[in-house]
C-alpha cells in the first residue's frame, strides 16, 4: 500500500520516528524540507508499507516544468539540498522491488519526467533503487566517529598540525560560544559567500534564517576575539547525527585560524548532545586534494562515499526539453535538469 503526504501532514515526522535510530536524520524532517522549499515547489513524501509492517519513505521536492512543446502538465523531482533518498525498514529483496515498482507507477501517473537524488553517505542508501537509474560517485565526505572518548579523538583523529593550531587559538584568547546573534552570523556568511564567488543558490532570504533560528535541531556556534564575533557556523543535530551546515568568517581574522577552534568545540558540543557521528561534508570538487576537503580531513581520518542518482521517467518529453534548451543556449546540456537554467 502506498500513499503520498505533504509537509502539512503531522504524520511526516512521525514516520521518521518509526525508522531505526541510525536512519533518522534532520535531512528527512518536514522542517528541513520547508526550509529548502522554493517558489512553485511542493514537498512530498512517498510512503510504502506492506502487510508485514515493512515501511519505506522517500521525501522529495516536486516542481512543475514550464514548457510549450507538449500538451499537459509535467514535473520533475529532486531531494532537498544536502542528503536524502529512500529509507527502508527492511532490506528484503521482494519488499525493495515492490516499493520501487509502486514508486515508478506513481511517477508515471503524476507525469514526472526526471528525478535527481542526493543519497546519504552515512546511511548508505544508494543501492535501494535498481530500475532504470544511473548511480554516480560524486565525491568523498569526511565524518567522525563520536563513540570514542574525546581524548582519543584529540590524539588519534585530529592531525598534529591541527592540534597545534587549536592550541594557538586558545593562547590567542579565542573562545567559542553557543549563541543567538544570527544578525551578525548572516552578515559574516554573506561576506564569505561574496569572497568565494558563491553561486546565487547559496544566498538565502531572511525567512530562511528565521526558520533556522526557530528550529530546535539547529544551533549557532561562534568564535569571539574579545567581544567581537569573528567566525560562526550553524550545525544541525538530530538523532545520532551532527552536520556542519553553514559557515562564515571575517577575512581580516583568518590568520588566527578561528574555524579550526570552532570545529573542535563543535565536536565536543555534539558529544555533549550524545551524537554518534559528526559529518563535516565534502570539498568543493571531487578531488581529495581539494583545499576544503583537506581542511576537513584534519579533523578525522574517516571518509564516506557520496553518491547521486539520475533517472529519466519520460524519455520523449525529457529529450525534447533538453533539445529546446540546447537550441536556445547554443551549447550542450551537461546536467540532468539543465532545462531549468
Amino acid at each position: 500500500m502506498n500513499r503520498v503526504i505533504t509537509d502539512q501532514d503531522r504524520e511526516w515526522n512521525e514516520l521518521i520516528l518509526k525508522l531505526p535510530v541510525e536512519k533518522r536524520d534532520i535531512y528527512y524532517t518536514k522542517e528541513y524540507y520547508l526550509l529548502q522549499k522554493r517558489k512553485n515547489c511542493e514537498s512530498k513524501m512517498f510512503v510504502y508499507e506492506n502487510e508485514r509492517g515493512d515501511m519505506a519513505i522517500y521525501p522529495f521536492l516536486k516542481r512543475p516544468i514550464e514548457q510549450n512543446i507538449f500538451q499537459g502538465e509535467f514535473f520533475d523531482i529532486e531531494t532537498a539540498y544536502g542528503y536524502g533518498g529512500p529509507l527502508v525498514t527492511s532490506s528484503e529483496v521482494n519488499f525493495l522491488e515492490e516499493f520501487e515498482t509502486s514508486f515508478l507507477k506513481y511517477c508515471a501517473e503524476e507525469n514526472i519526467i526526471a528525478e535527481f537524488i542526493r543519497f546519504h553517505p552515512l546511511i548508505k542508501n544508494e543501492n535501494i533503487f535498481k530500475k532504470n537509474i544511473q548511480i554516480l560517485h560524486n565525491r568523498y565526505t569526511v565524518w567522525l566517529d563520536l563513540s570514542n572518548q574525546i581524548e582519543d579523538i584529540w590524539m588519534h583523529q585530529i592531525s598534529t598540525q591541527n592540534r597545534n593550531i587549536i592550541r594557538k587559538c586558545e593562547k590567542n584568547g579565542l573562545k567559542v560560544e553557543v549563541g543567538e546573534d544570527y544578525f551578525t552570523f548572516v552578515e559574516i556568511y554573506k561576506q564569505t559567500m561574496k569572497k568565494v564567488n558563491a553561486d546565487v543558490f547559496y544566498y538565502f532570504d531572511d525567512e530562511y534564517y528565521q526558520k533556522i533560528k526557530s528550529n530546535e535541531n539547529m544551533v549557532l556556534l561562534y568564535v569571539k576575539k574579545g567581544e567581537e564575533i569573528i567566525a560562526a557556523a550553524v550545525f544541525m543535530v538530530y538523532g545520532e547525527f551532527c552536520h556542519y551546515h553553514l559557515a562564515g568568517s571575517k577575512e581580516e581574522f583568518l590568520k588566527l585560524s578561528p574555524n579550526n577552534l570552532l570545529l573542535w568545540e563543535a565536536i565536543k558540543y555534539a558529544k555533549s548532545r550524545e551524537c554518534k557521528k559528526f559529518h563535516f561534508g565534502g570539498g568543493l570538487t571531487d578531488s581529495t586534494e581539494d583545499s576544503l576537503f583537506r581542511f576537513k580531513s584534519r579533523f578525522s581520518k574517516e571518509k564516506a562515499d557520496f553518491y547521486i542518482g539520475k533517472r529519466i521517467h519520460n524519455q520523449q518529453v525529457y529529450n525534447a526539453l533538453i533539445k529546446q534548451w540546447e537550441l536556445e543556449h547554443g551549447k550542450k546540456a551537461k546536467i540532468l535538469l539543465q532545462y531549468r537554467e
